[in-house]
């Protein structure tokens, strides 16, 4: 199998992230159009400050996505992130491609000095849970 590439995206990536993320968001049921979606997607490739995204790549497309975006959090103290998306296409999971994805946007967001990274899982998607446990996320109630 080829392998994969995970790099920060860019403007060139936004329309196949809006691809992914719209399936993505979809399948939790949450209702943004297109044009919502990809403005939001270009305010956080514009701004950094904002957070970041992450794509997968394999063969140059776009499999999988993350995207962290930045938050001043009173829990941790101040700047955290939030893993607010993690997205692989369905034919690529239990490839290691979630994994390559978490794995880096921990990374970025250490490196952009966030004290934390959380995240959730709708309850829907239990099957997700181990692959987050296994990075060192605990489950909060």
């Amino acid at each position: 199998m080829p392998s994969v590439i995970i790099r920060r995206a860019g403007p060139e990536h936004a329309t196949d992230i809006c691809r992914l993320l719209a399936v993505q968001l979809a399948e939790h049921d949450i209702g943004i159009g297109v044009d919502e979606l990809r403005n939001a997607i270009d305010g956080v490739i514009d701004v950094p400050k904002r957070g970041f995204f992450l794509v997968a790549l394999r063969d140059g497309a776009c499999i999988g996505a993350a995207y962290v975006s930045f938050i001043w959090a009173l829990e941790h103290g101040g700047h955290a992130g939030w893993l607010e998306e993690l997205y692989v296409m369905p034919e690529h999971r239990d490839s290691g491609v979630g994994t390559l994805l978490l794995e880096a946007a921990i990374s970025a967001a250490r490196a952009a000095g966030c004290t934390a990274l959380d995240l959730e899982i709708d309850s829907a998607h239990e099957q997700v849970r181990s692959l987050y446990e296994r990075h060192g996320f605990a489950v909060t109630r």
